[in-house]
């Protein structure tokens, strides 16, 4: 039986694309692109992201920081890829620069590590 771990991730709007192609590496298939849709959150500075949690291997955590990001089958941008990569941190805040990642079971208690809020939906 395969364990996973729950990961909720923040990525600001403008690396959203990016972070895309890092979740197509490291994730399951090729529509693991679509991971980040529009940005639902925001932090008390306005600055805007999309959040995205879910469950995954143990060893996301790891590979995350892999020196040499390795291609999937499915294809991917390795350099959007890397460029998200090179912005993923482990805990803390949100960031305007930052793509976070928070690992716990708890994704209310991470959505306040990252200390953001669900932007409103005026439609509702």
């Amino acid at each position: 039986m395969t364990e996973y771990i729950r990961v909720t991730i923040a990525t600001p709007e403008a690396h959203t694309a990016d972070a895309n192609q890092l979740a197509r590496v490291l994730g399951y298939g090729p529509d693991d692109d679509k991971t980040f849709g529009a940005p639902d959150y925001e932090d008390g500075d306005g600055n805007v992201y999309c959040v995205a949690s879910g469950l995954v291997k143990p060893a996301f955590v790891e590979d995350a920081f892999v020196e040499d990001l390795p291609e999937p089958e499915w294809g991917a941008d390795m350099e959007a890829a890397s460029r998200a990569q090179a912005k993923v941190v482990i805990g803390g805040p949100a960031q305007p620069d930052k793509i976070v990642a928070i690992i716990g079971d708890d994704v209310q208690a991470a959505l306040a590590e990252l200390e953001l809020t669900r932007i409103p939906n005026p439609e509702i």
